[in-house]
């Protein structure tokens, strides 16, 4: 349990389990006009700079490539739950792709979910899961029409390549237990943006998203086949 004070209110954040909760002891304003967002951020020994309450971290990476932390929690200052994603810095992608051609991608991917969000003007609170295991797809990249797709189960990527950037869209239809006893599961979808970098011999990217009830933070990086 942490306690602190904003504009002279005083705040408990509790966190249980998958849990994510913050009350407030009076209902003068303050609060964000949305109780989700999410946001990119840099990246710092492993962690991305999320600076959230009740925050949970995890990554996913390649050796050959880099990593992409991601993180969900409260942002005590504006009453809401928060996604949060970076590359850490320098990922090897290998030399711009600069004729056109297909190149195919064998990538890792993971991401964490707060579902269930609902707000008062003095309560907030959520669900929150991470996929237990990285899952894995193979990402198209079409240079000669600017393209980077793929699509699993859970993940649906449509990304546009501008020289060595990757800009885009991805769906998360998300099924993942919110403990490893499996007694509670979030079901839903939610989009994404996508930002990254691409090479010839590697591919990455973090995405973020949120809307009125969820928030999504994740990554994708892999190698060229």
């Amino acid at each position: 349990m942490v306690m602190f004070m904003n504009n002279n209110r005083i705040f408990k954040l509790i966190a249980a389990g998958s849990a994510l909760a913050i009350t407030a002891g009076c209902v003068s304003g303050g609060l964000a006009d949305s109780k989700t967002a999410s946001r990119t951020a840099s990246v710092s020994n492993g962690q991305v700079n999320a600076n959230l309450s009740s925050e949970s971290n995890g990554s996913v990476s390649d050796p050959a490539v880099g990593l992409v932390a991601y993180a969900t929690g409260v942002d005590q200052t504006r009453g809401q739950i928060v996604a949060v994603a970076g590359i850490e810095d320098n990922p090897t992608v290998g030399a711009p792709v600069t004729t056109n051609g297909v190149v195919t991608y064998s990538t890792r991917y993971n991401y964490q979910i707060a579902d269930n969000v609902t707000r008062s003007d003095t309560f907030i609170s959520g669900e929150r899961a991470t996929r237990v295991f990285d899952g894995q797809t193979t990402l198209t990249a079409d240079f000669g029409t600017g393209q980077l797709t793929g699509n699993t189960s859970d993940l649906d990527v449509n990304g546009t390549i501008n020289g060595q950037n990757v800009r885009g869209n991805v769906v998360v239809n998300y099924n993942v237990p919110t403990n490893i006893f499996g007694t509670n599961t979030l079901t839903g979808s939610v989009d994404a943006d996508l930002t990254g970098k691409i090479g010839s011999t590697g591919v990455i990217g973090a995405f973020t998203g949120s809307d009125s009830n969820t928030v999504v933070a994740g990554g994708i990086v892999g190698t060229a086949n």
